[in-house]
């Protein structure tokens, strides 16, 4: 277990509250994410996707009274749009919520909470720690684009494979037996259109990200046999064994 002098806060400006309101508010959203809201954690990791297992959004959960769902600012009239389609045959009422949103980093664990501390990292601070380690917070540019096997996500960290049925879950669960194992991602830094151009023709471009002066560029690989010299040494983060 990590010393709390180990853990480093985050401010998360860029980041809202869905609350879910109703009696069948535990059923409702059981059938819309990929982990287990009947589990012990109060505070878990899930993804929300479609039919076709593209993401909606990745998200904290937190179960209170009310159930809060915290995600990213820019996907959030996405989010209430796809989940509002299942709502209303549970009588359930999501609000936004705006609210003091703090990430929290222990050295290999990201959390999501609610608090009024002051914190000395930014946001930008805690996009570029996710990116690194390939848990990508799902943004406007990648909402309803991307499997998690494009982001080289820990489908452990997301997803519960013993749970009943949920939206999606046909395409999740072939993607832990089959696309894992054949997906590489690597995250490189201020490639030219040359470098893009190049990369293209081998890989899928998931996103791009412009952090203070360098600009980010995530690809998946399906295969990977070797890089040029002056690509490897752009790379910022890789899944490359």
């Amino acid at each position: 277990m990590s010393k709390t002098s180990d853990i480093v806060s985050f401010s998360l400006d860029d980041y809202i509250t869905l609350e879910i309101i109703g009696d069948k508010r535990l059923e409702f959203l059981q059938g819309q994410m990929t982990a287990d809201i009947h589990g012990k954690s109060k505070n878990l990791d899930t993804l929300f996707c479609n039919e076709k297992g593209f993401i909606i959004s990745n998200a904290t959960i937190i179960v209170d009274k009310n159930i809060q769902i915290i995600i990213k600012k820019d996907v959030s009239e996405i989010m209430q749009s796809e989940l509002r389609k299942f709502s209303k045959f549970f009588r359930c009422e999501i609000n936004l919520k705006e609210e003091n949103i703090v990430g929290t980093y222990d050295g290999s664990n990201f959390k999501k909470n609610f608090s009024n501390n002051k914190v000395s990292k930014s946001n930008q601070d805690w996009d570029l720690l996710k990116i690194t380690n390939f848990d990508y917070d799902i943004d406007e540019q990648t909402c309803l684009r991307v499997r998690p096997s494009d982001l080289g996500y820990d489908l452990g960290k997301y997803v519960s494979f013993t749970k009943g049925c949920y939206r999606g879950q046909e395409i999740i669960a072939r993607l832990k037996y089959l696309s894992n194992k054949q997906h590489t991602s690597i995250v490189f830094k201020n490639l030219t259109e040359e470098e893009h151009i190049d990369l293209e023709s081998q890989a899928k471009l998931i996103y791009q990200k412009k952090l203070e002066n360098d600009d980010l560029s995530h690809y998946s690989f399906k295969n990977i046999d070797q890089l040029d010299e002056s690509l490897k040494i752009k790379i910022i983060a890789s899944q490359l064994p």
